[in-house]
């Protein structure tokens, strides 16, 4: 019995190893980017959505490793929940960012690039849904 017990758990170890390998690739060869809303703020809530009159842009960070998000006096951040490039278009997803004023102000975003051209659509829940502009950093 303590034989097989060894054995199927080697079996896991070498499973586990070569299920977060690609995943760990993958994060190395993605790029990073910094992206600001510079045209427009858009909030939207269950009534629809509204543009800013006035507005001070976002500056976000995203990376393999990182997504952070600053707004107004405050940043959130914290490691992606999903990265998914595919065609086009690459997403990063970022839940339960934490806030850096307060640690309990929890916050859910999301990020679509198109990689040829920068345009990205960021989505804030429950506060943002506006376009913004990326680069390559």
């Amino acid at each position: 019995m303590k034989s097989t017990l060894s054995v199927t758990h080697f079996k896991i170890v070498i499973l586990a190893a070569l299920c977060a390998a690609p995943v760990a690739a993958f994060a190395e060869t993605l790029p990073s980017w910094n992206c600001r809303n510079m045209d427009f703020e858009i909030s939207c809530s269950a009534e629809g959505c509204k543009a800013a009159e006035a507005f001070t842009p976002m500056d976000i960070h995203l990376s393999g490793d990182e997504i952070s998000l600053c707004a107004y006096t405050t940043c959130w951040t914290g490691a992606p929940t999903a990265v998914q490039r595919a065609g086009g278009f690459v997403s990063y997803v970022g839940a339960g960012l934490v806030g850096a004023v307060d640690a309990s102000d929890l916050m859910d975003a999301a990020v679509t690039i198109e990689i040829a051209s920068g345009a990205a659509s960021v989505l804030v829940a429950g506060r943002y849904a506006t376009p913004a502009h990326c680069a390559l950093k």
